[in-house]
């Protein structure tokens, strides 16, 4: 199989292309993720996901590698984008606000053929209901410094699976790699899996 180049640093995207046995070589992408355009959450992920793959082409100054992928998930609820908090405060708040509540989680994909040149996109929504969070719950949390770098200060993967209550679509996606929206793109894209 030929390697992919993985536009992340995110461990969780980086475990689930060894779940696949993928070959890969990471590049994070330096791009500024925050959400200053006031962007709906689809159009927001799918243009960093887009960012992320173009950053990477250009890294190389001439021939692109064959295979590019990159994600951008975001955590949003009523039209407000919940990022990556950057202080305990901020997290704090996050967790206060989805707290009771349904939350959608959008990650969008973007795989670039370095052959073609072209560049295929995919978005996945999962909907996530938190359960009503005690002012204890979520000082626990904190104290887990788990949200640290997580969209909607909370890992569904970890200690975060104890404030939610449902969800509805795929749990991958919630996690930062939704697995059979990827396994299409490969698929489609021509990219020899088993």
């Amino acid at each position: 199989m030929e390697s992919i180049v993985l536009a992340s640093g995110s461990l969780r995207r980086q475990e689930y292309f060894r779940l696949l046995g993928l070959p890969f070589k990471i590049i994070p992408p330096l791009i500024d993720e925050t959400n200053s355009t006031g962007a709906c959450a689809a159009d927001f992920a799918l243009k960093m996901a887009s960012k992320k793959v173009q950053n990477v082409v250009e890294s190389f100054c001439g021939e692109a590698p064959p295979w590019i992928f990159a994600a951008d998930t975001v955590v949003s609820l009523e039209g407000k984008i919940f990022g990556k908090s950057f202080s305990r405060e901020a997290a704090q708040e996050t967790l206060k606000t989805l707290s009771g509540n349904e939350h959608e989680v959008k990650t969008a994909c973007a795989l670039f053929n370095g052959r073609s040149g072209a560049c295929d996109h995919r978005l996945a929504t999962t909907k996530v209901t938190f359960a009503a969070l005690s002012r204890e719950d979520i000082e626990w949390y904190l104290d887990s410094g788990e949200w640290q770098g997580a969209a909607g200060s909370y890992r569904i993967q970890g200690l975060g699976s104890c404030l939610v209550l449902k969800i509805d679509g795929s749990y991958s996606n919630v996690v930062g790699l939704p697995l059979r929206e990827f396994y299409e793109m490969l698929k489609t894209n021509g990219y020899a899996y088993p």
